[in-house]
């Protein structure tokens, strides 16, 4: 008989449990509802009333029973969005913590991508056109970025930005700038190569105007100048020479 009674009262425990489970997810959004959305971070491509809307679209259920872990996917599905943290503030309210994307640079055609390498592709035509554009793999996002803000300074104690950073499948690198000349890496030893452009810029631009600075030699580079440049400078050996072989 013992044995009986106590298998009947965890019975009648185990369904008055599951009672006041169904009675919770029943009433709890009526007698607990969530009134509040607060998003708290920058927001500059959507406002917090987008997103606002966006999580009370998805919302269901009150303070206890909301699933967090849904509306948190919600809102890092606003392609903007990097980043999201939800949590529940009694007796009413849902704090929403939002870190946005902050790309420094264009990704191909459709994409943008940030400075640790973070490629995202926003919908709707979102993308600012006055940002220089980065191209390659999307695996080689991480390195391409690297490079470029580490090039951009250099560049830009010069005088000059760069418009365009690619880098080929094959691990040809190419350079853009600002100015229209093209700068051509190659596959290996780019940032020495780079460093000896930097060197003779000057020199080259007092010359005329390259087009492009083909920098796939061993100790040197030859130049494509734009119409009208005085090309007496491409005699001189110590501002521009082809030496050794292209890589």
């Amino acid at each position: 008989m013992g044995v009986r009674l106590r298998a009947l009262l965890g019975i009648l425990i185990f369904m008055a449990l599951g009672g006041a489970g169904w009675l919770l997810q029943r009433w709890e959004p009526t007698l607990l509802p969530i009134r509040v959305i607060q998003v708290e971070g920058e927001m500059h491509h959507h406002s917090s009333q987008h997103l606002q809307d966006r999580l009370t679209e998805r919302l269901h259920g009150g303070i206890l029973t909301a699933d967090l872990v849904d509306l948190k996917r919600a809102a890092e599905d606003l392609p903007w969005v990097g980043q999201a943290s939800l949590r529940r503030v009694w007796p009413d309210t849902l704090r929403v913590q939002v870190q946005e994307y902050r790309p420094i640079a264009r990704w191909g055609l459709d994409g943008l991508v940030t400075a640790d390498g973070v490629v995202f592709r926003p919908q709707g035509g979102t993308i600012p056109s006055n940002l220089p554009m980065l191209e390659g793999d999307d695996k080689r996002a991480p390195e391409v970025t690297a490079r470029y803000l580490k090039w951009r300074d250099a560049l830009e104690r010069i005088g000059h930005g760069i418009q365009r950073l690619s880098v080929d499948p094959r691990g040809d690198w190419r350079i853009e700038l600002v100015s229209g000349a093209e700068l051509r890496l190659g596959t290996i030893s780019v940032e020495e190569r780079l460093a000896r452009y930097l060197k003779s810029a000057s020199q080259l631009e007092s010359a005329g105007r390259p087009l492009t600075v083909d920098l796939r030699y061993s100790n040197g580079f030859s130049v494509k100048w734009a119409p009208n440049a005085d090309t007496r400078v491409r005699a001189h050996p110590d501002r521009v020479a082809r030496v050794g072989n292209r890589g």
